[in-house]
């Protein structure tokens, strides 16, 4: 049996003028496996790009690689947007951050990620 994790990550307003940090995978478990994820919007009508990516430091972030894309999506209340994995596996301290491609992030946005502990076949 797998035990899998969901959390929810607050992207806020963002202007996607840098990477947004969100959550940091803790050192000495053995990374984590992103299974799915899905960006979820209040409102209707914007249109937003965005990646979920790594960032090596939280205090001036880098991006070192890109879990997957949302594309561009034009959002619809509570509608959730998927996101295309292409690199699933995210190693020990290491941040998990949204990178916007264009557009303005809604207020209240948010996106919800499964994964699990370590890295999965």
């Amino acid at each position: 049996m797998t035990d899998v994790h969901i959390a929810t990550l607050s992207l806020g307003s963002y202007n996607g003028d840098t990477h947004l940090p969100l959550v940091k995978v803790p050192n000495g478990y053995g990374g984590i496996t992103v299974l799915e994820s899905y960006l979820v919007a209040p409102g209707a009508g914007t249109a937003i790009g965005g990646l979920l990516v790594t960032l090596t430091d939280a205090g001036t972030p880098a991006v070192n690689g890109t879990i997957g894309s949302f594309g561009t999506v034009t959002t619809a209340a509570g509608v959730p947007s998927a996101l295309t994995v292409s690199s699933a596996y995210v190693a020990d301290d290491y941040w998990i951050g949204y990178d916007q491609t264009s557009g303005t992030v809604p207020a209240g946005t948010f996106i919800v990620m499964s994964y699990v502990m370590g890295k999965a076949a």
